[in-house]
């Protein structure tokens, strides 16, 4: 699931804000007039790093959200804005040429040069560096990033075609980093370096367990220019609390100890009764098992018994554990609302309520991270049922994350969360296709699909919607026809937010940088 891990940053001396921090992170109310200037909310961990190239869960993207801009930004309905761009152009679906805001600065308030971007954009972009959001923004190919300081533009030129690359420099991943943060790495990660950030907010505090604090920048004006504006301020102050139990998030909001934060579980149940309230609802991520297959694992090069697994599960049960039925069971590895997704799932992995005993003797290790704790356990005792031995192995979403990430043959199965910030199907479907994490890529199977994975490529160089989508068709079945991955479901989000307070969701990515003051 994606979640943050373990801290790199250690505490840093505030000036100006620890009265108000403290204030907010002792739990006090926050006051009902005009004169509130913090927003307080929630993380589930601690951030695993500020370096936002190495961002890898959902604390992370957060904390870079608030503290780098990107060069463009998701509307609702998918559609781009400009954020540090004021316009850009796809010359064909390898070459991108972006025209920067004349007024953008740094957070020790140097101009933002089209040079300082590039370099930015070309550290992001290296496969050295290892973003896990690489292959997202630029596919499997190389990136060269060239400025023209004179006309204020960047250039993007790809080796291959990735017609999702707009997209991709609107993530958290793809936040723009200053001459300072490039040149002292370790203080990036850990959030120490003076005048390397660009978004509205510099870190003011990390208290590990206990509380971020993030600063308004003075003068700071790059918000961009969504369709539809926000309403309020924005906090002179926002403290994020790493909370990870849902009743205990209900509980602080319900006693004006923060102001506004996701729900999930039983808890929902209590907010929904609860005065003083308003909630909006986005699609938090989807669920699925990906299935290990390299060499040593016990579903490598033997699909009958991926299928065997597959059709012992049902999501529909899946589904009622991990949202309560709140959820929807998916046609494929992403948002049934997403464009191009198939109408339905391949009959060869439909679930098969009558099959008996067909995992006996099979030993499989099913590791999977804590925040999937009850799912995990249904889906382990579903296959013991059919005569399997499952091991379970709940870590931490980070140990989790690197895990998995890592590749390595000494776990066989687990089941992923994704949260998909580009709102895209390839975003999901590199998962189980393509580069795999090992060497960079997304892909989690240790598994070659060539033609599923070309399929994608052909889908990536189409300019043509149809024609994406046939070919987005295509790479879909073949996932499901070699059972790489099992469909299960959708998670609902429902932000609650006190009156005063509020933020935007847009589809399935929230938005913390649209947080506000509406009183």
């Amino acid at each position: 699931m994606a979640r943050s891990h373990r801290l790199l940053a250690s505490t840093l001396a505030v000036v100006g804000v620890l009265a108000t921090a403290g204030c907010a992170a002792g739990g006090e109310v926050n006051g009902g007039g005009s004169d509130v200037e913090t927003i307080r909310t929630t993380l589930l961990t601690d951030p695993s790093t500020f370096d936002p190239a190495l961002s890898r869960a959902t604390d992370d993207y957060t904390t870079a959200r608030l503290l780098y801009d990107t060069l463009l930004r998701r509307d609702d309905g998918n559609v781009l804005v400009g954020g540090l761009a004021s316009s850009w152009e796809a010359i064909d679906a390898s070459n991108y040429v972006f025209t920067l805001r004349d007024d953008a600065t740094c957070s020790d308030g140097s101009p933002l040069t089209p040079d300082a971007v590039a370099a930015s954009l070309a550290r992001f972009m290296d496969p050295e560096t290892g973003s896990s959001a690489r292959s997202l923004a630029i596919g499997a190919g190389t990136a060269t990033v060239t400025a023209d300081d004179a006309a204020g533009t960047v250039t993007v030129s790809l080796s291959e075609p990735w017609s999702d690359l707009p997209v991709g420099v609107s993530l958290p991943q793809s936040g723009i980093v200053c001459a300072p943060g490039l040149a002292d790495l370790d203080g990036l990660a850990a959030g120490t370096v003076a005048g390397a950030t660009t978004g509205p907010y510099t870190l003011a505090a990390a208290q590990p367990a206990v509380s971020y604090t993030f600063a308004l920048r003075e003068g700071y004006d790059q918000w961009p220019a969504f369709a539809t504006p926000l309403e309020g301020r924005p906090a002179r102050t926002v403290v994020l609390t790493p909370i990870a139990d849902d009743a205990t998030v209900a509980t602080q909001l319900m006693a004006g100890a923060i102001d506004l934060a996701p729900v999930f579980g039983d808890a929902v149940d209590r907010m929904e009764g609860a005065s003083g309230f308003r909630s909006v609802t986005y699609t938090n991520s989807t669920s699925y098992l990906v299935f290990n297959e390299r060499p040593g694992t016990v579903f490598a090069d033997n699909r009958d018994l991926r299928l065997a697994v597959a059709r012992a599960i049902d999501p529909s049960a899946v589904n009622d554990v991990v949202t309560n039925g709140r959820g929807e069971v998916l046609h494929t590895l992403a948002s049934n609302a997403l464009a191009c997704v198939v109408d339905d799932p391949a009959d060869a992995i439909s679930y098969d309520a009558d099959a008996t005993n067909t995992l006996s003797g099979v030993t499989i290790r099913l590791i999977g991270t804590t925040g999937f704790g009850a799912a995990n356990d249904y889906i382990a005792e579903v296959l013991r049922a059919q005569g399997a031995t499952v091991e379970v192995n709940a870590l931490d979403n980070a140990t989790w994350s690197s895990t998995t990430g890592a590749g390595g043959s000494d776990w066989d199965m687990t089941l992923q969360g994704d949260v998909n910030i580009m709102g895209t199907l390839p975003s999901s479907l590199l998962r189980a296709m393509g580069p795999v994490t090992e060497d960079g890529g997304r892909s989690k199977t240790g598994a070659a699909n060539d033609a599923g994975y070309a399929a994608l490529l052909r889908a990536m160089s189409a300019t043509d919607a149809t024609e994406k989508c046939a070919a987005l068709g295509d790479a879909q079945e073949s996932i499901l026809q070699r059972v790489d991955a099992l469909p299960l479901v959708s998670t609902p989000g429902i932000v609650f937010m006190a009156d005063g307070f509020s933020i935007r969701a847009f589809g399935d990515y929230l938005d913390v940088s649209t947080m506000r003051i509406t009183k």
